[in-house]
């Protein structure tokens, strides 16, 4: 455990647990990683990972923290807007539900706090820009040849890819910047499609995490809309056009008519944080 901190659902306000004032040591009770399934005759059935309740202990050296863990937690429960635990870039959706204390001076507390651990994975984001052909690029400056041939250098092509690392699908969050109309982009055989036009200034969120699933349109003034229904999503999942398609293990060309730019990101996703 090198860096553990819980961050507030409601304003983004963190508070550390691995600091000079707060201690959670090896953090175990968090560590762990389960399944949930059915057995049935030299089987099993409905193996999913689903929200867990785990306990974990930190010893408060400085009560302010104490104080300002339990503000942020018990707000985010009853606002019922979870906050994040995050362990070295890893992270996942929480909800601190309980703590008892178990020693208490005038300097220090040691409590024991029951976590609700809401993904059943850890996450960790990678983001990758992809930019736009611009008119520089493919204008005659850059076409020209300095010879008196009959033809000219065509616009050369910028393929593009992304590694979406080895041991499971990712899901793909983009951001999409305007200007643009009606903005598509093709991944591992699916076609990221939106029907909608993102005004110069503004930009386009495909959130595949969010809860519910989101898809929004900022403006360029900040205002938002609601932009879902404008996204495809075909036959579901694995129908070669849903919008919140997770993309397989492997390298992967990332295919669009470069009209516009956009922020890929893709998660890692771990049953518990990487011990190396």
């Amino acid at each position: 455990m090198h860096r553990l901190s819980y961050i507030s659902g409601t304003g983004g306000a963190e508070v550390s647990l691995d600091c000079r004032s707060a201690l959670a040591g090896t953090a175990a009770g968090i560590r762990g990683r389960e399944w949930e399934y059915t057995i049935g005759y030299m089987s099993l059935s409905g193996v999913t990972r689903a929200a867990r309740e785990c306990s974990l202990s930190v010893v408060f050296i400085g009560l302010a923290s104490a104080d300002a863990l339990r503000r942020l937690a018990d707000r985010d429960m009853s606002e019922g807007t979870p906050g994040r635990l995050q362990i070295d870039g890893w992270s996942q959706r929480a909800y601190i539900a309980k703590a008892e204390p178990s020693s208490i001076s005038r300097s220090h507390v040691t409590m024991s706090l029951t976590v609700v651990l809401l993904d059943g994975v850890w996450r960790r984001g990678h983001t990758v820009s992809f930019e736009p052909l611009t008119a520089t690029q493919g204008g005659d400056e850059f076409l020209d040849l300095p010879y008196d041939l009959p033809c000219d250098l065509g616009v050369p092509s910028a393929r593009s890819y992304i590694d979406v690392g080895e041991w499971g699908a990712a899901p793909l969050r983009f951001t999409i910047y305007g200007p643009c109309t009606n903005p598509a982009v093709r991944i591992d055989g699916n076609w990221y499609r939106v029907d909608a036009t993102v005004p110069d200034g503004g930009y386009l969120v495909v959130d595949p995490l969010a809860v519910p699933r989101a898809v929004t349109l900022v403006n360029a003034d900040g205002s938002t809309v609601d932009a879902f229904s404008k996204a495809r999503r075909g036959e579901g999942l694995g129908g070669g056009e849903y919008i919140f398609q997770p993309a397989s293990a492997g390298t992967h060309e990332v295919e669009w008519d470069k009209s516009f730019g956009f922020d890929l990101t893709w998660y890692e996703e771990e049953g518990e944080p990487p011990w190396s």
